[in-house]
């Protein structure tokens, strides 16, 4: 058995409030965008007021409740909030932005360059950003789920009533959008979703999102761009834009 070092893509939940009432209803919302894709779905809380006073242990009752899995804290934790969580037995985490070992080697770095007097600068090899993209062809039936991780996500059919379509990217459907489809899942507030057709149960852009019942009728049934902007849900028409 070998101890090994990965990176895995995780939601985060920022917390600057004692009152944890609001923080349940952030998991509620979360929950109701796509309630079988966040099912057990693994989650880090981030605390970077040390002034607060957290009840650790009502914070893991409500993770529970709301069937996410609580990977463990993060963020400038004061003394007592750390002793707090170890107390409630709920694992620290370190951001590899704050990590000793990376302090201390890039400390040792730079006293080593102070030292020789002279600076070497190794040419580095351009690394274009890698764009990616998940096609799916076919109609997305009730109850099935599309997920597309880290890309955008392209149906080429309709999203079914009953049906989700998700992306960490933008989701375009060259189709009718009758389900659900939400776009920047892990937070990206420039996705937006493109569809031919749109009557959706739920449009989602960065956890922003909005039901059937609260979209401008002058919208359904064309097609539409669905984006974000100033933390609100904004509709265009396609060939308005």
């Amino acid at each position: 058995m070998a101890l090994k070092s990965l990176n895995f893509t995780l939601l985060v939940v920022d917390i600057d409030s004692e009152d944890l009432s609001v923080f349940s209803d952030v998991l509620i919302k979360k929950r109701a965008m796509a309630p079988d894709f966040f099912n057990g779905a693994p989650i880090v809380i981030k605390v970077d007021n040390e002034a607060i006073s957290i009840d650790f242990a009502q914070l893991q009752a409500i993770v529970h409740e709301q069937a996410f899995i609580l990977v463990g804290v993060t963020g400038e934790l004061s003394v007592s909030q750390k002793e707090q969580l170890k107390a409630a037995k709920i694992a620290i985490l370190s951001s590899s932005k704050h990590s000793p070992r990376r302090d201390k080697v890039e400390k040792e770095v730079e006293s080593d360059i102070e030292s020789s007097g002279e600076v070497v600068v190794e040419p580095s090899a351009f690394i274009p950003p890698s764009i990616k993209t998940t096609i799916y062809s076919g109609r997305v039936r009730s109850g099935q789920q599309i997920y597309a991780k880290e890309s955008d996500l392209v149906i080429n059919g309709d999203v079914g009533a009953g049906a989700e379509v998700i992306a960490d990217g933008s989701v375009h459907i060259y189709g009718a959008l009758r389900g659900k489809a939400l776009a920047g899942a892990m937070g990206n507030k420039s996705a937006a979703i493109f569809c031919q057709i749109l009557s959706p149960e739920l449009v989602s852009i960065a956890g922003v999102y909005k039901l059937s019942d609260d979209l401008d009728t002058h919208f359904v049934g064309g097609n539409c761009m669905v984006s974000l902007q100033d933390e609100q849900i904004v509709l265009n028409k396609l060939t308005q834009i």
